[in-house]
């Protein structure tokens, strides 16, 4: 099971679902809120820093599809899965 360090932005794996994510080579996407455009790999984990909200990445979304974070939870390309005290609240 991955967990995920909020001091660093880090998981402590290098695999999440057999695939293999951003994480296991960098930081995990740290944007400042939910208009924020993004793309990226199913199984990675985003953080919203303003909103508070740590996103999962349910599907590949490629650089030349990349969106809003909200039109892309719209659209179940991810999931908001937990929600801490953000920078603004």
């Amino acid at each position: 099971m991955s967990s995920y360090d909020i001091s660093t932005g880090k998981i402590d794996a290098s695999v999440i679902g057999g695939k293999l994510n951003r994480s296991a080579i960098a930081h995990t996407p740290i944007l400042d809120d939910k208009n924020s455009e993004f793309w990226g790999y199913e199984g990675e984990l985003v953080v919203l820093k303003n909103s508070g909200i740590l996103c999962l990445v349910l599907e590949y979304i490629s650089q030349d599809d990349k969106d809003t974070i909200e039109n892309l939870k719209n659209s179940s390309k991810i999931m908001y899965l937990s929600s801490f005290v953000g920078k603004d609240e």
